[in-house]
């Protein structure tokens, strides 16, 4: 038997939604695990199979794997509905909610709208940059305004030089297998428009202060300055939020160093008699 299995809905817009589980573990503490940009579900593989005593669900966001295309303008409450009907096709009441990046945010989106289907929150580097006072959304809409014609072109490569040279470096090809390269080359066509549907994402800072969900926080020690402060900007505004640092981690501390965040994983859930 497999140990992830590959499943998929069909939710009510006509989109289908794929996500892969750990089938061999149906009654533990269910954990929703949701990707950023361009990595899609292998963002997990280090926690779903290092982690064996959790119950994962890894949905691929819109525009990922094998779910429908994003559209043109998709927004982070359309991607939390999603995730939220996944939990229902599974028959899952109340899981543990994880992100990171993209899926921070869609994280937090999902805990604000339904709080009640939430047991806590593990946000890694969310992006809400209408929290901060120089509309710090620009930098992602310059760049998917610069990789629109070269996606439109065919230059998928140089779209991707785009995205990942800051985080990577410029030798990212070198630093993948050929299986991580083939994803990035796909999710990068939805990359763009997931950008500006951050961008445009403004819960307010009433629902962010009220928000009643144990979270946890965390970014990585080497991400570059503009995660760490989008990263703190929401720790200002939720002021119940704890926050940690994944040593020797950049933008994606769950692959980057999957043994100490999976350590503070454990450790906080076990703190709230979960783990």
């Amino acid at each position: 038997m497999a140990v992830t299995e590959q499943r998929a809905i069909t939710v009510d817009d006509g989109a289908r939604i794929a996500y892969e589980v750990r089938a061999d573990r149906p009654g533990e503490l269910p954990i929703l695990a949701l990707h950023g940009v361009l990595v899609g579900t292998s963002n997990w593989i280090h926690q779903m199979l290092r982690l064996p005593q959790f119950h994962w669900i890894a949905p691929s966001i819109r525009g990922h794997g094998e779910s429908s295309p994003p559209g043109a303008h998709p927004s982070i409450e359309r991607a939390a509905l999603d995730a939220l009907a996944v939990l229902d096709a599974e028959g899952i009441e109340r899981a543990v909610v994880i992100g990171n990046s993209l899926g921070a945010t869609v994280s937090l989106a999902l805990a604000l709208l339904n709080p009640e289907r939430v047991r806590a929150l593990l946000l890694a580097e969310p992006s809400i940059p209408q929290l901060l006072p120089d509309n710090g959304g620009d930098r992602l809409t310059s760049s998917a305004e610069r990789a629109r014609p070269l996606l439109a072109n065919g230059q998928i490569d140089d779209a991707l030089d785009i995205f990942l040279t800051p985080r990577v470096g410029a030798d990212w090809r070198q630093k993948v297998g050929r299986r991580r390269l083939a994803e990035w080359r796909q999710n990068v066509l939805s990359t763009p428009a997931w950008f500006e549907a951050v961008a445009e994402f403004n819960p307010g800072p009433g629902p962010l202060a009220a928000l009643d969900v144990p979270t946890l926080l965390v970014y990585g020690a080497n991400t570059q300055s503009v995660y760490r402060e989008l990263t703190m900007a929401v720790a200002d505004a939720v002021p119940a939020a704890e926050l940690a640092v994944v040593p020797d981690a950049g933008h994606g501390s769950p692959a980057d160093n999957p043994e100490a965040f999976n350590a503070l994983l454990v450790e906080f859930l076990s703190s709230l008699g979960l783990a």
